[in-house]
């Protein structure tokens, strides 16, 4: 990298002081060039109609001021030892993990696209499974746990709406099954 500098009157602050970004030419044209087509994406999809079926949806990100964001903690899919086993002919589900400071989601999906989950701690809540289609509802049990019969294509969101008055809801980020 060039120790040059940028163009004139372009610095960035780290602790307090002024301290110039070591782009090259050729690293800087690469930026703009990527900033450009971005700016140029954004101007082709535009906004998202509130009209259209789920666009009030899509367009906040199905995600309440008020809900806590659940963090993937665990997807089988980077765990190498277990991939190993499904190239050997071992087990075909997905398994994901995701935390909040109140409340864990623990998530299998079957090669056949069914899902069974559980809220932990065990907690009378509804999970809501959110698609592309809309967001399908579902009760857990006495032991927290919930099921759906069959995922819909695409990516998909889930959210956690515990039944006591205390827990706040929980949210997780979209991920494709």
């Amino acid at each position: 990298m060039s120790r040059e500098g940028p163009p004139a009157g372009r610095t960035t602050r780290r602790g307090g002081a002024a301290v110039r970004p070591g782009w090259t030419a050729g690293g800087e044209a690469a930026r703009e060039a990527t900033f450009q087509r971005l700016q140029s994406l954004a101007v082709e999809v535009g906004p998202v109609d509130a009209g259209t079926p789920g666009g009030h949806e899509l367009s906040s990100g199905f995600r309440s001021v008020d809900d806590e964001l659940a963090a993937l903690v665990y997807d089988s899919m980077a765990d190498t030892e277990l991939l190993a086993s499904v190239r050997s002919g071992g087990r075909h589900a997905r398994q994901l993990t995701f935390e909040a400071p109140q409340v864990t989601l623990e998530i299998e999906v079957s090669s056949g696209r069914r899902l069974v989950g559980q809220v932990v701690p065990p907690q009378a809540a509804v999970v809501e499974l959110r698609h592309r289609s809309g967001t399908t509802p579902v009760a857990t049990d006495e032991l927290g746990c919930f099921h759906v019969r069959e995922m819909p294509d695409g990516p998909v969101s889930f959210r956690c709406c515990p039944s006591g008055g205390e827990a706040h809801s929980v949210a997780t980020s979209w991920i494709a099954l």
